[in-house]
This record gives structure tokens, C-alpha cells and sequence, in this order.
């Protein structure tokens, strides 16, 4: 009895793998227009005939759009930084000064007082 059972089974399964692969009308509309080999078989020709498929003027123009871009990026990414940096020395330097021109009056103002009271008469 399980001989019979697997033979039914072994037999259904052939039947669905024979009948799964019928491609019928699908086959004939899906793959009619394709020009896939006839596409390649004509880049093989112009191989061998000598006709380079590679297009150099593309591929230079590309390379030089492609490095004019960079530079114009890179190059705005540096001043940026650039700018950066100089914006912070020049406020270090503003602060420094104002720093400088402080200590300055204050000592003016002492030296004034010292000779003030030397008895020496300052005109400022």
C-alpha cells in the first residue's frame, strides 16, 4: 500500500514538473522582441572591425566636469576653514589690543599721580 502511495505521488509530481515547464503564449510575447544577442553580436563586430565602443569625449568631458566640481567644492570647504581661523585670530588679536591699550592708561594714570605728587604739573 505505501508502494502505491509513492508511485501516485511520484506520478503527480512528474505531472506538475512536466506541465509547469509549457511556456505557451507567454513565451512567444515576451521574448520575441528581445535583441539582447543581436546587440551583443553587433558591439562584437565593431570590436573586431576596429570601431572602439568606448566613447573617450565622454569619459574626458566627464573627468573634467567631475574634477572642476571637486576643486569648486574643496575649495570652498578650505576657505570656510580658512575664514574660520582667521575670524577667531583677528578676535584674539582685537582682544589682545584692547587688553594692551588698557594697561596703557592705567599706567599713564599712575605715572600722572607719581609725578603729580613729585610736584610736576602734567598737561594731557
Amino acid at each position: 500500500m505505501q508502494c502505491l502511495y509513492f508511485f501516485v505521488a511520484l506520478f503527480v509530481s512528474l505531472v506538475t514538473l512536466v506541465y509547469g515547464q509549457d511556456q505557451g503564449q507567454y513565451y512567444d510575447e515576451s521574448y520575441s522582441n528581445d535583441n539582447l544577442y543581436h546587440d551583443y553580436a553587433a558591439r562584437q563586430q565593431d570590436k573586431v572591425a576596429g570601431n572602439p565602443a568606448t566613447p573617450w569625449g565622454k569619459i574626458v568631458a566627464g573627468t573634467v566636469v567631475g574634477w572642476l566640481a571637486g576643486g569648486r567644492f574643496h575649495s570652498k570647504k578650505s576657505s570656510k576653514k580658512l575664514s574660520e581661523k582667521h575670524k577667531q585670530e583677528t578676535k584674539q588679536l582685537y582682544a589682545k589690543y584692547y587688553n594692551d591699550v588698557y594697561a596703557l592708561k592705567e599706567q599713564e594714570q599712575q605715572l600722572i599721580s607719581k609725578l603729580e605728587q613729585m610736584g610736576v604739573q602734567v598737561n594731557y
